[in-house]
């Protein structure tokens, strides 16, 4: 992923401090106290200043220290814009991507080492791990929706919960296989 491009992103919206460009971009999908490599963020800022991508500003308000304020520049916007409309980092790097966004998939992988019990109890953890997800999904997209989120981002929930749906499927589908048909809500 070019963080880069995503910093030039988060400033497409608005100009903004550096530590909260992050925060900003991802505020939907990841926790409220995400842990930041601020290093990293004032590193790339930096070399995107050198090149003329940003520019950086001091605004002041009463009451409140001054703020370093970083704003995208018409450079910046067009290697944005040209990022993407690109097909750059769209294919990914991975083999299989699956089965580094699953972890438990690896330990699927190594499933011939446990007795049919055993395996029954991991795929109705997982099961109920994935129902939990699923819930929380929903709920994120309905916070959205009331939000007036960017329709865009509304649909990355959706994607996500769609995804979900499909594990959830394939862990039923696999403990069916082990003869559980109907999981109850209790155990999964």
């Amino acid at each position: 992923m070019a963080f880069k491009h995503i910093l030039l992103g988060t400033l497409m919206d608005l100009p903004t401090h550096a530590y909260d460009m992050i925060k900003k971009c991802f505020a939907d999908f990841t926790p409220a106290n995400i842990k930041l490599n601020e290093g990293r963020i004032y590193n790339t800022l930096k070399e995107l200043d050198k090149v003329g991508m940003v520019e950086r500003s001091v605004r002041y308000k009463e009451d409140v220290p001054p703020q370093k304020i970083v704003s995208i520049t018409s450079t910046g916007v067009e290697e944005f814009r040209r990022w993407l409309e690109s097909t750059e980092e769209e294919e990914g790097h991975t083999k299989f991507d699956f089965f580094t966004q699953y972890p438990f998939l690896t330990k699927v992988n190594f499933f011939k080492f446990l007795d049919d019990e055993k395996i029954v109890e991991k795929l109705m953890e997982q099961l109920l791990i994935s129902n939990k997800r699923l819930e929380r999904f929903d709920q994120a997209r309905e916070e959205m929706i009331h939000k007036k989120v960017d329709e865009y981002r509304i649909r990355i929930i959706e994607y996500g919960i769609e995804v979900e749906k499909l594990r959830s499927a394939w862990l039923k589908d696999l403990l069916a296989e082990h003869g559980i048909t109907e999981p109850s809500m209790e155990e999964a």
